[in-house]
């Protein structure tokens, strides 16, 4: 997992939500995630604790090792970053994964 730096004047938005997912952060879950951020051109992440992942990265996301109820926080920066980061507070925050 890499760091994340947003490039100098420009404004990284920060999100907190707790992962309500029934089966926490796993496989099907990340792909969800993924396919949420790929078209985004900015970048976002998604720290748990003290790790961090690329929110782009199935790798990456499934070594957070995310169970129900952690609290996670989401990063972005980018045009649109809040659109991303509305859809995906409200993936992680449901009980079920619905694919909407």
């Amino acid at each position: 997992m890499t760091s994340f730096a947003p490039p100098s004047g420009s404004n990284l938005i920060i999100r907190h939500v707790q992962l309500q997912l029934a089966q926490g952060l796993h496989i099907r879950a990340c792909s969800r995630v993924v396919a949420l951020v790929g078209p985004f051109p900015g970048r976002v992440r998604i720290r748990c604790g003290d790790r961090s992942a690329d929110a782009s990265s199935m790798f990456d996301l499934i070594q957070l090792v995310a169970v129900p109820g952690t609290e996670l926080v989401l990063e972005g920066d980018g045009d649109g970053v809040e659109m991303v980061l509305d859809a995906l507070e409200q993936f992680l925050s449901q009980k079920t994964e619905s694919e909407r």
